[in-house]
């Protein structure tokens, strides 16, 4: 056995190998859905004025759902936005928050762990921007859209918070007087 790989080296392997192409995927998908939601939507719009005039949407509503796509579109800077909101800055790379020196094989054990946990938030992020726009859409009571948009803020929050773990760690080891 001797070129085995242990459950910790593979870890950080799978890490580091999933982190960019996640990260990537996750922005392209948010690309994708803006452009073609937004072209969808309005495309939908322009057919609704002209054969059945006056059931298109107002237009805070097509400025609403445009704005919305463009989050989509850019969603890497919609999480900086949301990060500077903490006074937190955003890194899609790897992290290395635990001192290996100190930790040894632990601390890549914990860092892969962080490092998948930023890819995971990032994919929060856009799942929150996505419940925002489906808010948006026609047939949604004002109960469903509320129950959309607060669950895609949080989802929105939380991924922040994950592709920003190493600022979360240090703000709750300050609050607990342990840093």
């Amino acid at each position: 056995m001797g070129g085995s790989l242990d459950g910790i080296t593979m870890l950080s392997n799978l890490a580091s190998g999933l982190l960019s192409a996640g990260i990537n995927l996750a922005l392209t998908l948010g690309i994708l859905f803006g452009v073609v939601g937004s072209s969808g939507f309005l495309a939908r719009q322009s057919w609704l004025a002209r054969k059945a005039p006056g059931q298109a949407a107002s237009g805070g509503a097509v400025i609403a759902w445009v704005l919305l796509c463009c989050g989509l579109a850019g969603l890497d800077q919609l999480i900086g936005a949301g990060a500077r909101q903490m006074g937190w800055q955003v890194s899609f790379d790897a992290i290395s928050y635990v001192d290996q020196g100190t930790f040894g094989q632990g601390a890549v054990a914990a860092n892969a762990l962080l490092t998948l946990l930023r890819m995971i938030g990032v994919w929060f992020a856009l799942s929150g921007v996505l419940l925002w726009r489906r808010s948006k859409k026609d047939g949604h009571t004002g109960l469903t859209a509320g129950n959309d948009v607060n669950t895609g803020t949080a989802k929105f929050i939380i991924g922040v918070m994950f592709i920003c773990n190493p600022y979360l760690l240090d703000a709750i080891q300050k609050t607990l007087g342990l840093h």
